[in-house]
């Protein structure tokens, strides 16, 4: 009976504990997409790659051994801020393209001196993916005042140009489209 009595308590306990609140657009901002964070999930960030993939033909380059040279990246970054330092439960991404792997870093503080940030990966045991719209959430379940959400893109092969001069391939690369970036804290 006492133990009957004790798992009803704690049982109802745990069920009225209040559930994590989210953050209010006004706390957070991202410069180079706002729309990725305000508040809306009407609207649409396109999130680019900012540099274009270039890469060479191993035989035009003496020093490289096998494979082609690559310059530049596959993935669109979006740096997201909050006002304050907080303890971040998780964040939820309401995609609208297919994201085939999307990575999650977190730092507490601004390197003042190089304007680099310290940022530390959020690891988790699945790659976070998402196909036709599927909602990712991410736990984090940390303090953090910057988060970088990195998105590797799908390269556009309809797109695909060859240098004449240099031989080097240009890889166009598809945007990835997100309405919104909700964050949740304790």
């Amino acid at each position: 009976m006492v133990i009957g009595v004790w798992l009803l308590t704690s049982g109802c306990a745990t069920m009225f504990e209040p559930p994590p609140l989210r953050i209010d657009a006004i706390n957070l901002s991202c410069e180079e997409y706002p729309l990725l964070v305000d508040g809306d999930l009407t609207t649409k960030s396109n999130l680019k790659v900012k540099s274009p993939l270039l890469k060479q033909n191993s035989r035009h380059r003496n020093n490289t051994g096998y494979g082609d040279w690559i310059e530049g990246n596959d993935k669109a970054e979006a740096l997201i801020q909050l006002n304050t330092l907080t303890h971040v439960a998780w964040i939820e991404v309401h995609p609208v393209s297919n994201i085939s792997r999307l990575t999650v870093d977190t730092a507490t503080t601004e390197i003042v001196d190089d304007k680099e940030y310290d940022f530390v990966p959020v690891k988790s045991h699945k790659i976070a993916r998402s196909k036709n719209g599927e909602v990712i959430r991410i736990y984090i379940d940390r303090q953090i005042r910057f988060l970088k959400v990195v998105v590797y893109v799908n390269r556009d092969s309809a797109k695909v140009t060859r240098e004449i001069f240099t031989d080097k391939i240009k890889a166009s690369f598809d945007d990835v489209v997100i309405r919104e970036i909700k964050v949740y804290s304790d």
